[in-house]
């Protein structure tokens, strides 16, 4: 008879295996999956959102800066036809109101844009001018009116009124 693990006539057995501790927790399945399933999409959420408010402050911006220019643009034209018909209206008298009219006129004209112009005494000539640009993204119009006013001013010292 051979004798193995210390008993004589019988095969061995293995000897059984002493249980050990997990190296580390690992939580239920349930709860992570909740969690993940929580956080899914949240970045599209957030890039989505972004984007659609980064687009409507460009937006504002572009058809802000068409308005601004076509404000630029009246103020502009209604100076130069305010100077030249102040001009035309000479120091005298207010005789000469339709020159200066006309003066102003041709100068709206030549610029494309509509105004009134309204002589006020000699020498000071009041114009408003009005103008229009549409934004460039929403397409909308907007129309800006801008004043001038040009006195004639006599005298080379003290630049009298006439």
């Amino acid at each position: 008879m051979t004798r193995t693990n210390g008993t004589l006539g019988r095969a061995a057995r293995p000897r059984p295996v002493a249980r050990t501790a997990r190296c580390c927790f690992v939580p239920a399945a349930p709860a992570r999956l909740s969690r993940r399933r929580r956080d899914e999409g949240s970045i599209t959420l957030w890039v989505a959102v972004t984007f659609a408010a980064t687009l409507a402050v460009a937006a504002l911006v572009a058809d802000g800066g068409a308005r601004i220019r076509a404000g630029e643009r009246a103020d502009i034209v209604a100076g130069e036809a305010a100077r030249a018909a102040s001009y035309a209206t000479g120091p005298d008298a207010m005789t000469r109101t339709a020159a200066a009219s006309t003066v102003a006129r041709g100068i709206l004209s030549r610029s494309g844009l509509t105004g009134t112009i309204a002589v006020v005494g000699p020498g000071k000539v009041d114009i408003a001018v009005q103008a229009s640009a549409n934004g460039p993204i929403t397409g909308y119009t907007y129309t800006v009116t801008r004043n001038a006013t040009a006195q004639l001013l006599l005298g080379v010292g003290t630049g009298g009124a006439p």
